[in-house]
Protein backbone atom coordinates (compact mmCIF):
# COMPACT_ATOMS: atom_id res chain seq x y z
CA UNK A 1 0.00 0.00 0.00
CA UNK A 2 2.70 2.23 -1.40
CA UNK A 3 1.28 6.12 -0.51
CA UNK A 4 4.22 8.39 -1.09
CA UNK A 5 3.53 10.35 -4.15
CA UNK A 6 4.61 8.25 -7.67
CA UNK A 7 5.23 11.78 -8.91
CA UNK A 8 7.66 13.33 -6.76
CA UNK A 9 9.37 9.85 -5.18
CA UNK A 10 12.60 10.08 -7.29
CA UNK A 11 13.64 6.78 -6.45
CA UNK A 12 9.96 5.37 -7.68
CA UNK A 13 10.86 7.26 -10.99
CA UNK A 14 14.14 5.77 -11.45
CA UNK A 15 12.60 2.07 -10.66
CA UNK A 16 10.44 2.56 -13.08
CA UNK A 17 13.03 2.49 -15.46
CA UNK A 18 14.95 -0.32 -14.20
CA UNK A 19 13.88 -2.05 -10.99
CA UNK A 20 17.75 -3.07 -10.49
CA UNK A 21 20.02 -1.51 -8.17
CA UNK A 22 23.51 -2.21 -7.16
CA UNK A 23 24.27 -2.86 -3.82
CA UNK A 24 26.49 -0.81 -1.63
CA UNK A 25 29.81 -3.32 -0.87
CA UNK A 26 32.34 -2.35 1.17
CA UNK A 27 35.45 -3.02 -1.05
CA UNK A 28 33.93 -3.83 -4.17
CA UNK A 29 31.69 -0.78 -5.58
CA UNK A 30 34.59 1.40 -5.98
CA UNK A 31 35.45 3.48 -8.84
CA UNK A 32 36.60 0.99 -11.02
CA UNK A 33 34.26 -1.72 -10.11
CA UNK A 34 31.09 0.63 -10.75
CA UNK A 35 32.78 1.29 -14.33
CA UNK A 36 32.40 -1.94 -15.19
CA UNK A 37 29.30 -2.32 -13.56
CA UNK A 38 28.11 0.83 -16.25
CA UNK A 39 28.71 -1.42 -19.42
CA UNK A 40 26.13 -3.87 -18.36
CA UNK A 41 23.33 -1.00 -16.11
CA UNK A 42 22.18 1.80 -16.17
CA UNK A 43 20.20 2.10 -12.75
CA UNK A 44 21.00 3.28 -9.32
CA UNK A 45 24.58 2.31 -8.13
CA UNK A 46 25.65 2.98 -3.87
CA UNK A 47 29.61 4.05 -3.26
CA UNK A 48 30.95 1.18 -0.60
CA UNK A 49 29.51 1.71 2.99
CA UNK A 50 31.18 5.23 4.30
CA UNK A 51 31.71 6.03 8.11
CA UNK A 52 30.06 8.99 9.51
CA UNK A 53 32.58 9.31 11.91
CA UNK A 54 35.24 9.49 9.03
CA UNK A 55 33.55 11.74 6.73
CA UNK A 56 32.58 14.01 9.87
CA UNK A 57 36.68 14.39 10.66
CA UNK A 58 37.17 14.64 6.86
CA UNK A 59 40.04 11.46 7.18
CA UNK A 60 41.68 10.61 3.76
CA UNK A 61 40.94 7.19 3.39
CA UNK A 62 36.95 7.93 4.34
CA UNK A 63 36.70 11.07 1.66
CA UNK A 64 38.43 8.64 -1.18
CA UNK A 65 35.54 6.21 -0.40
CA UNK A 66 33.50 9.29 -1.86
CA UNK A 67 35.17 9.46 -5.42
CA UNK A 68 32.67 9.40 -7.96
CA UNK A 69 33.09 9.95 -11.49
CA UNK A 70 30.35 11.16 -14.01
CA UNK A 71 29.69 7.63 -15.42
CA UNK A 72 28.62 6.83 -11.78
CA UNK A 73 25.28 8.48 -11.93
CA UNK A 74 22.60 7.90 -10.83
CA UNK A 75 24.42 7.00 -7.79
CA UNK A 76 23.84 7.41 -3.82
CA UNK A 77 26.14 7.52 -1.07
CA UNK A 78 25.90 4.75 1.55
CA UNK A 79 26.40 5.93 5.38
CA UNK A 80 26.52 3.97 8.68
CA UNK A 81 27.10 5.19 12.12
CA UNK A 82 25.61 5.35 15.71
CA UNK A 83 25.15 8.71 16.56
CA UNK A 84 22.58 11.44 15.30
CA UNK A 85 24.35 14.74 15.21
CA UNK A 86 27.15 12.51 13.06
CA UNK A 87 25.39 12.45 10.39
CA UNK A 88 24.43 16.19 10.54
CA UNK A 89 27.66 16.99 9.96
CA UNK A 90 28.87 13.76 7.78
CA UNK A 91 26.19 14.82 5.04
CA UNK A 92 27.36 18.59 5.27
CA UNK A 93 30.64 17.26 4.20
CA UNK A 94 29.49 14.66 1.95
CA UNK A 95 27.48 17.50 -0.11
CA UNK A 96 30.37 20.07 0.11
CA UNK A 97 32.68 17.30 -1.20
CA UNK A 98 30.66 15.56 -4.33
CA UNK A 99 26.92 16.60 -4.04
CA UNK A 100 25.44 13.21 -3.49
CA UNK A 101 22.19 12.31 -5.44
CA UNK A 102 20.72 9.87 -2.75
CA UNK A 103 21.96 8.98 0.07
CA UNK A 104 21.22 5.17 2.29
CA UNK A 105 21.89 4.88 5.82
CA UNK A 106 22.94 0.72 6.85
CA UNK A 107 21.12 -0.97 9.21
CA UNK A 108 21.56 -3.86 8.01
CA UNK A 109 25.25 -5.03 7.89
CA UNK A 110 25.47 -7.89 10.20
CA UNK A 111 29.58 -7.58 10.20
CA UNK A 112 30.90 -7.79 13.81
CA UNK A 113 33.60 -4.64 13.08
CA UNK A 114 30.04 -2.39 12.44
CA UNK A 115 28.25 -3.77 15.17
CA UNK A 116 30.53 -3.27 17.68
CA UNK A 117 30.02 0.66 17.12
CA UNK A 118 26.29 0.45 17.38
CA UNK A 119 25.94 0.46 13.95
CA UNK A 120 24.43 -1.69 10.96
CA UNK A 121 22.04 -4.02 12.44
CA UNK A 122 22.52 -3.42 15.95
CA UNK A 123 20.43 -0.06 14.70
CA UNK A 124 17.27 -2.72 14.26
CA UNK A 125 17.83 -3.04 18.41
CA UNK A 126 17.03 0.35 19.02
CA UNK A 127 13.97 1.83 17.09
CA UNK A 128 14.23 5.45 19.02
CA UNK A 129 17.20 6.13 18.39
CA UNK A 130 17.38 4.79 14.54
CA UNK A 131 14.09 6.91 14.22
CA UNK A 132 16.31 9.91 15.50
CA UNK A 133 19.44 8.89 12.85
CA UNK A 134 16.67 9.48 9.88
CA UNK A 135 15.13 12.46 10.89
CA UNK A 136 18.87 14.16 11.23
CA UNK A 137 19.86 12.71 8.09
CA UNK A 138 16.80 14.22 6.31
CA UNK A 139 17.15 16.90 7.58
CA UNK A 140 20.32 17.57 6.66
CA UNK A 141 20.16 16.68 3.18
CA UNK A 142 16.97 18.87 2.40
CA UNK A 143 15.58 17.85 -0.67
CA UNK A 144 17.82 14.75 -1.58
CA UNK A 145 16.54 11.64 -1.06
CA UNK A 146 17.08 9.19 2.05
CA UNK A 147 17.03 5.81 1.55
CA UNK A 148 17.45 3.22 4.30
CA UNK A 149 18.71 -0.25 4.08
CA UNK A 150 17.78 -3.02 6.65
CA UNK A 151 17.30 -6.42 7.81
CA UNK A 152 14.02 -8.44 9.27
CA UNK A 153 15.17 -8.18 12.42
CA UNK A 154 18.09 -9.11 15.21
CA UNK A 155 16.67 -12.83 15.11
CA UNK A 156 13.65 -14.75 14.22
CA UNK A 157 12.22 -13.78 17.61
CA UNK A 158 12.73 -10.53 17.20
CA UNK A 159 11.22 -9.51 14.01
CA UNK A 160 10.84 -5.51 13.47
CA UNK A 161 11.01 -4.95 9.89
CA UNK A 162 7.58 -3.54 9.68
CA UNK A 163 8.25 -0.75 12.69
CA UNK A 164 11.50 0.06 10.94
CA UNK A 165 10.06 0.86 7.90
CA UNK A 166 7.49 2.99 9.45
CA UNK A 167 10.15 5.17 11.53
CA UNK A 168 11.94 5.79 8.16
CA UNK A 169 8.38 6.63 6.36
CA UNK A 170 7.57 8.45 9.08
CA UNK A 171 11.21 10.61 9.02
CA UNK A 172 11.41 11.46 5.57
CA UNK A 173 12.80 8.50 3.82
CA UNK A 174 11.74 7.88 0.43
CA UNK A 175 12.51 3.95 0.12
CA UNK A 176 13.46 1.04 1.86
CA UNK A 177 15.67 -2.00 1.26
CA UNK A 178 14.94 -5.22 2.79
CA UNK A 179 17.39 -8.02 2.91
CA UNK A 180 15.59 -10.99 3.72
CA UNK A 181 17.12 -12.62 6.74
CA UNK A 182 18.08 -11.66 10.34
CA UNK A 183 21.23 -10.40 11.61
CA UNK A 184 22.11 -14.08 13.17
CA UNK A 185 21.68 -15.73 9.62
CA UNK A 186 23.78 -13.86 8.35
CA UNK A 187 24.14 -14.90 4.75
CA UNK A 188 23.02 -18.56 5.22
CA UNK A 189 20.02 -20.36 4.58
CA UNK A 190 17.67 -18.72 2.02
CA UNK A 191 15.77 -15.34 1.84
CA UNK A 192 12.39 -14.85 3.85
CA UNK A 193 10.57 -13.90 0.70
CA UNK A 194 6.66 -14.23 2.58
CA UNK A 195 8.18 -11.68 5.02
CA UNK A 196 9.97 -9.56 1.81
CA UNK A 197 6.32 -9.60 0.61
CA UNK A 198 4.86 -9.01 3.78
CA UNK A 199 6.91 -5.21 4.28
CA UNK A 200 5.84 -4.59 0.76
CA UNK A 201 2.15 -5.39 1.65
CA UNK A 202 2.41 -3.07 4.87
CA UNK A 203 4.40 -0.17 3.64
CA UNK A 204 3.93 3.52 2.82
CA UNK A 205 7.28 4.11 0.69
CA UNK A 206 8.68 2.09 -1.91
CA UNK A 207 10.38 -1.47 -0.68
CA UNK A 208 13.27 -2.82 -2.52
CA UNK A 209 13.88 -6.79 -1.73
CA UNK A 210 17.67 -7.55 -1.48
CA UNK A 211 18.94 -11.33 -1.12
CA UNK A 212 20.05 -14.26 -3.36
CA UNK A 213 19.05 -12.86 -6.49
CA UNK A 214 21.53 -14.38 -8.71
CA UNK A 215 19.68 -15.00 -12.04
CA UNK A 216 16.43 -14.48 -14.01
CA UNK A 217 14.63 -17.33 -11.89
CA UNK A 218 15.47 -15.29 -8.24
CA UNK A 219 15.09 -12.08 -9.84
CA UNK A 220 11.40 -13.08 -11.34
CA UNK A 221 10.67 -14.94 -6.99
CA UNK A 222 11.76 -11.44 -6.00
CA UNK A 223 9.61 -9.31 -7.93
CA UNK A 224 6.51 -11.70 -7.54
CA UNK A 225 6.91 -10.32 -3.84
CA UNK A 226 5.73 -6.79 -4.79
CA UNK A 227 8.77 -5.43 -4.45
CA UNK A 228 9.51 -1.81 -6.19
CA UNK A 229 12.75 -2.96 -6.58
CA UNK A 230 15.33 -5.22 -6.42
CA UNK A 231 18.97 -4.87 -4.99
CA UNK A 232 21.60 -7.26 -6.22
CA UNK A 233 25.02 -7.49 -4.20
CA UNK A 234 27.23 -10.58 -3.64
CA UNK A 235 25.92 -11.93 -6.89
CA UNK A 236 27.57 -8.96 -8.72
CA UNK A 237 31.00 -9.36 -7.23
CA UNK A 238 31.52 -12.38 -9.03
CA UNK A 239 29.34 -11.60 -12.47
CA UNK A 240 29.07 -7.99 -12.85
CA UNK A 241 27.12 -8.55 -16.12
CA UNK A 242 24.49 -10.13 -14.12
CA UNK A 243 22.48 -7.07 -14.78
CA UNK A 244 22.41 -7.08 -18.20
CA UNK A 245 21.66 -11.01 -18.66
CA UNK A 246 18.67 -10.50 -16.17
CA UNK A 247 17.18 -7.76 -18.27
CA UNK A 248 17.68 -9.64 -21.47
CA UNK A 249 15.53 -12.46 -20.14
CA UNK A 250 19.11 -14.64 -19.76
CA UNK A 251 21.01 -16.37 -17.06
CA UNK A 252 24.75 -15.28 -16.08
CA UNK A 253 26.39 -18.25 -16.34
CA UNK A 254 26.80 -19.26 -20.26
CA UNK A 255 26.00 -14.75 -21.28
CA UNK A 256 29.40 -14.32 -21.57
CA UNK A 257 32.29 -15.47 -24.01
CA UNK A 258 35.49 -16.30 -23.24
CA UNK A 259 37.16 -13.83 -25.16
CA UNK A 260 34.35 -11.17 -23.88
CA UNK A 261 35.16 -12.22 -20.17
CA UNK A 262 39.03 -11.60 -21.04
CA UNK A 263 38.30 -8.42 -22.64
CA UNK A 264 36.85 -7.54 -19.15
CA UNK A 265 39.48 -8.42 -17.02
CA UNK A 266 41.80 -6.34 -18.77
CA UNK A 267 39.47 -3.08 -18.44
CA UNK A 268 39.33 -3.86 -15.06
CA UNK A 269 42.93 -3.83 -14.29
CA UNK A 270 43.45 -0.66 -16.61
CA UNK A 271 40.68 0.93 -14.51
CA UNK A 272 42.32 -0.20 -10.79
CA UNK A 273 45.66 0.79 -11.86
CA UNK A 274 44.42 4.35 -12.42
CA UNK A 275 42.77 4.23 -9.25
CA UNK A 276 44.89 2.69 -6.90
CA UNK A 277 48.53 3.43 -8.79
CA UNK A 278 51.08 0.86 -9.56
CA UNK A 279 52.44 -0.64 -6.50
CA UNK A 280 48.84 -1.64 -4.83
CA UNK A 281 46.55 -2.28 -7.60
CA UNK A 282 47.48 -6.00 -8.41
CA UNK A 283 46.28 -7.59 -5.36
CA UNK A 284 42.94 -6.03 -5.87
CA UNK A 285 42.81 -7.28 -9.47
CA UNK A 286 43.25 -11.05 -8.86
CA UNK A 287 40.72 -11.25 -6.27
CA UNK A 288 38.40 -9.57 -8.79
CA UNK A 289 39.74 -12.54 -11.37
CA UNK A 290 39.69 -15.06 -9.22
CA UNK A 291 36.02 -14.05 -8.66
CA UNK A 292 34.91 -13.80 -12.18
CA UNK A 293 36.71 -16.99 -12.91
CA UNK A 294 34.93 -19.36 -10.27
CA UNK A 295 33.35 -22.24 -11.56
CA UNK A 296 34.66 -22.12 -15.00
CA UNK A 297 37.39 -25.32 -16.32
CA UNK A 298 40.54 -25.27 -14.52
CA UNK A 299 39.77 -21.97 -12.58
CA UNK A 300 40.35 -24.11 -9.13
CA UNK A 301 44.00 -24.80 -10.41
CA UNK A 302 44.98 -21.69 -12.07
CA UNK A 303 43.76 -19.94 -8.81
CA UNK A 304 46.49 -20.02 -6.27
CA UNK A 305 48.75 -19.76 -8.85
CA UNK A 306 47.37 -16.27 -9.69
CA UNK A 307 47.61 -15.49 -6.27
CA UNK A 308 51.53 -15.78 -6.02
CA UNK A 309 51.99 -14.19 -9.27
CA UNK A 310 54.57 -11.35 -8.69
CA UNK A 311 54.11 -9.12 -11.87
CA UNK A 312 51.84 -7.68 -13.76
CA UNK A 313 53.26 -8.87 -17.09
CA UNK A 314 53.40 -12.76 -15.18
CA UNK A 315 49.51 -12.61 -14.28
CA UNK A 316 48.85 -12.11 -18.20
CA UNK A 317 51.16 -14.61 -19.43
CA UNK A 318 49.34 -17.08 -17.28
CA UNK A 319 46.19 -15.53 -18.40
CA UNK A 320 46.77 -15.85 -21.79
CA UNK A 321 47.72 -19.21 -21.34
CA UNK A 322 44.40 -20.24 -19.67
CA UNK A 323 42.20 -18.77 -22.13
CA UNK A 324 44.31 -19.67 -25.10
CA UNK A 325 43.18 -23.49 -23.33
CA UNK A 326 39.82 -22.44 -23.34
CA UNK A 327 39.05 -21.07 -26.86
CA UNK A 328 37.67 -18.01 -27.54
CA UNK A 329 34.53 -18.80 -29.18
CA UNK A 330 33.30 -21.00 -26.72
CA UNK A 331 30.80 -19.36 -24.14
CA UNK A 332 31.77 -19.24 -20.30
CA UNK A 333 30.06 -22.28 -18.69
CA UNK A 334 29.92 -21.45 -14.68
CA UNK A 335 29.02 -23.55 -11.90
CA UNK A 336 25.65 -23.34 -10.03
CA UNK A 337 28.03 -22.25 -6.85
CA UNK A 338 29.88 -19.78 -8.81
CA UNK A 339 27.12 -16.90 -7.56
CA UNK A 340 26.70 -16.45 -3.33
Amino acid sequence: MTECSKSTNRILRILNKNKLIAAPLAGVTTPPFRKLLRKYFDGLIYTEMVSVEGVRRKADRTLSYLSITESDQPIGVQLFGSKPEAYTEAIEVVQDYIKAEFVDINMGCPVKKVLKSGSGCAMMKDPVNSGKIVAAAKKALGDVPLTVKIRLGWDKKNLNYNEMIKIAYEEGAEAVTVHGRTKTEMFSGVVNYDLIADAKANAKLPIIGNGDVVDVATYEKMLATGVDGVMIGRGMMKQPWLFESILNGRDPSGYMTYDKLYELIKELVRNEKIYKGEMFFLETVKKYIVWFLKGMPGAAALRNKLYMCPTETEMFVMLDEYFGRLGQSTMCSISDDAVG
